[in-house]
Parts: structure tokens; C-alpha cells; sequence
């Protein structure tokens, strides 16, 4: 592996990082020589994802935390501070969607998506700014997105709206936090199949009409947004910041 992209003796934090592409990006973090530490809602996927760890010769730890908390993701980011002595990485992963007309959708959904994917982007990038900051030397904030923030699909309007969100988020926070050498860029995959996608592929029809609007001529898996994410969560993206990176075979170039 080329040097910049090693992670060795740095501290990286993946939320969400339970399962699908988290699970995937946590392990890449590993296998480059970073201590992971994943961070999920429930302790039976936390568990299930450290054997997964274990059976590909990697370690990691679980922590619980839902990111909609600020006081959950405060006392996460510090228990690994205190246990790693720092921070050098955050991904922000964990998401929900909640897939139905617009017209259907009440007002808890508006809240629980904009709970866990805007405000728990926005809470898990400042905890670990704050430690980036005052440890100094800098790091790497990435959040995940979706190719829906630059193409919209229906029935998704609101999970739309907050990854667009997401997107500005990004801009923002890399223009903020430049000045202490912190680096936040986003990451937006194609459609891909995870546990929350699993309905959708296993619907054939859908499935072929993904793979014909696609030039790659499939759909995404986890394991196909590790390299872009390792990239960004090392040394070798020092000088980019604030860019949505999107991941999806072809598809926005397609029109």
C-alpha cells in the first residue's frame, strides 16, 4: 500500500459502523493499521460486527451511541478519546430512511430523519472537531451521503432533502475548520446493497430498471466505496476539502 494511504497510529471513529457500508469503510480503516472503533445503536450488531472483524484477522471496538443524542455522542467520542488518547478520524454512516409519497408522510418521520441524518451528521463532525482542535494536527471528517443529493428520486423527499442538507453541511464545516487543518468531505453512493436496501433488491423488476439506468450495468456494494473512503480518511486527501464525492458506476454521467 502506498504510504500516504496507511492509517497507522491514527484514531478513527465509524458510526453506523455496525453494518453495510460503515461495517465495510470500518474494516478498510483497519486493514490500513487504524484503531476503529464502531459505533451503532444496538449491542447484538455491534457484536455480529466484531466477529466479522475477527473472522478477516482485524480488531475494532463497539460503542454504543445514537447519533441524534448530542449527550450519547459526546460520551462516545470521549470514552475513545480517553481509551486511544485522541481522535484523528470520524465517518459519519449511521442513516435512516423512510420510504413513502410525500403526501404520506407525517410529521414524525420529517423529525426522525432530520434527527439521524442531519442532526446526527452535524453533532458527530463538531464532537470530533472539538478534539481535533484542541489536540491539534488536524483530521478527517467524512460524511455519508447519497447519490439522491444530486439526483432526486420518489418517494424519498424528505431522506432527499437531508442528505442534500448533508452536502452544505460539508461545504461549510470544510471552510470553518481549514484554518486547524481539518479536512470534511462527503461521500455519496449509488444505490447499494445493505441491510436498509435489502427490500429493494429483492424486488427483480426495480432492480433491472437500477441496472439499466446504470453504465456500469449493476448496483453498489459496500466494498466498492472503501478505496474512495480510505482516501479521504488519509493522508493522501491533505488538500481536498469540502467535495461530495459520488460513487455510482456511471450513473450521474449518464444524465
Amino acid at each position: 500500500m502506498i504510504k500516504q494511504f496507511r492509517m497507522d497510529g491514527r484514531v478513527a471513529i465509524v458510526t453506523g459502523g455496525t453494518s453495510g457500508i460503515g461495517l465495510a469503510i470500518a474494516k478498510a480503516l483497519a486493514d490500513a493499521g487504524a484503531s476503529v472503533t464502531i459505533a451503532g445503536r444496538s449491542k447484538e450488531r455491534g457484536d455480529e460486527a466484531l466477529e466479522a472483524f475477527r473472522a478477516d484477522g482485524l480488531e475494532a471496538q463497539f460503542l454504543s451511541c445514537d447519533v441524534g443524542d448530542a449527550d450519547s455522542v459526546s460520551a462516545m467520542v470521549g470514552e475513545v478519546v480517553s481509551s486511544h488518547g485522541g481522535l484523528n478520524v470520524m465517518v459519519n454512516s449511521a442513516a435512516i430512511n423512510i420510504v413513502k409519497p410525500a403526501l404520506d408522510h407525517a410529521p414524525e418521520d420529517v423529525d426522525a430523519l432530520l434527527a439521524s441524518n442531519v442532526r446526527g451528521a452535524f453533532l458527530c463532525a463538531q464532537e470530533a472537531a472539538k478534539v481535533m482542535v484542541d489536540q491539534g494536527g488536524g483530521g478527517k471528517i467524512v460524511l455519508l451521503t447519497s447519490m439522491v443529493a444530486e439526483r432526486a428520486v420518489p418517494n424519498q423527499a424528505v431522506y432527499v432533502a437531508t442528505k442534500g442538507a448533508v452536502v452544505s453541511l460539508t461545504r461549510a464545516l470544510a471552510l470553518e475548520w481549514a484554518p486547524h487543518d481539518i479536512q470534511v468531505n462527503a461521500l455519496g453512493p449509488q444505490l447499494t446493497k445493505t441491510p436498509m436496501t435489502g427490500g429493494l433488491f429483492a424486488n427483480p423488476e426495480k432492480m433491472a430498471e437500477v441496472h439499466a439506468r446504470t453504465p456500469a450495468g449493476r448496483a453498489g456494494l459496500p466494498e466498492d466505496l472503501t478505496g474512495a473512503a480510505l482516501f479521504l480518511c488519509s493522508s493522501a486527501s491533505d488538500y481536498l476539502t469540502g467535495q461530495h464525492i459520488v460513487v455510482d458506476g456511471g450513473r450521474g454521467a449518464a444524465g
